[in-house]
């Protein structure tokens, strides 16, 4: 990667912490620094590989309200994970976005928590089977996930996790629009404070200043626009377990 461009994604980090500094979320499970930084780190890898690497916490299996198609709500972990990365509409920088990874890559990873029943999950789509394998990312969460989950350590565990997974997904050449938000945490609630800057202003759920830089890179041009966006859905493989 050339320096130039380099510099600019450290800038585009830089600033996003800026944005997640006023307007945050008020995480029931995860604390916002930790938020903080798997957004930025996620951001980064989608910029640099078009990978989407999205984290979805639940403070149970039960209760959620996310349903299948028999309008059943899903209670097992495996079933729920294959629903979040194919078929449940999660909100993104433009709208909504179904499946996880970029459309016809299938470029993404899904890593899902459940606390009170203490199970996490891995979905892993296609066309990334090659460099995350069931086996490697059994290994990941061995190491990373699953000691700091047992002290308590839920973002440190999720952090060290997904840069790790990051790691192992190759830098792409390729320019596509980026995914915009990487946490999602069950019933968390967002607040926003009572004044904002102009430059810090939403359009369609994206800072104007981060709209503008990522145009300049490249990044958000085709399916800007709000609506529903069908991304990667092919769920190629998975690991879980318990800590």
């Amino acid at each position: 990667m050339l320096p130039k461009r380099a510099a600019t994604i450290f800038f585009i980090i830089l600033l996003l912490s800026t944005y997640f500094l006023v307007f945050s979320c008020k995480a029931q499970v995860v604390d916002y620094d930790w938020v903080e930084a798997i957004e930025s780190y996620c951001i980064g890898v989608d910029v640099n590989t078009t990978a989407e690497i999205v984290v979805c916490v639940f403070p149970s299996l039960y209760g959620h309200g996310i349903k299948d198609s028999s309008g059943n709500e899903i209670n097992d972990i495996v079933m729920l994970g294959v629903h979040l990365f194919n078929d449940e509409p999660l909100e993104v920088y433009d709208g909504e976005q179904t499946g996880i990874g970029k459309s016809g890559k299938d470029n993404g990873v899904l890593l899902l928590v459940a606390i009170e029943e203490r199970e996490y999950r891995f979905e892993v789509g296609y066309g990334l089977e090659g460099d995350l394998t069931d086996i490697e990312t059994n290994l990941i969460a061995q190491e990373y996930l699953v000691p700091a989950f047992q002290e308590g350590n839920y973002g440190e565990g999720l952090y060290g996790t997904i840069v790790v997974l990051g790691e192992q997904i190759p830098t792409s050449n390729q320019t596509l629009p980026v995914r915009g938000y990487y946490y999602y945490e069950s019933d968390a609630e967002a607040t926003e404070p009572d004044s904002v800057p102009f430059w810090l202003i939403d359009f369609y759920g994206m800072p104007l200043w981060l709209i503008i830089i990522l145009a300049i890179l490249g990044v958000v041009g085709a399916g800007f626009g709000g609506g529903a966006v069908r991304g990667g859905r092919s769920g190629g493989g998975g690991s879980g377990g318990k800590w």
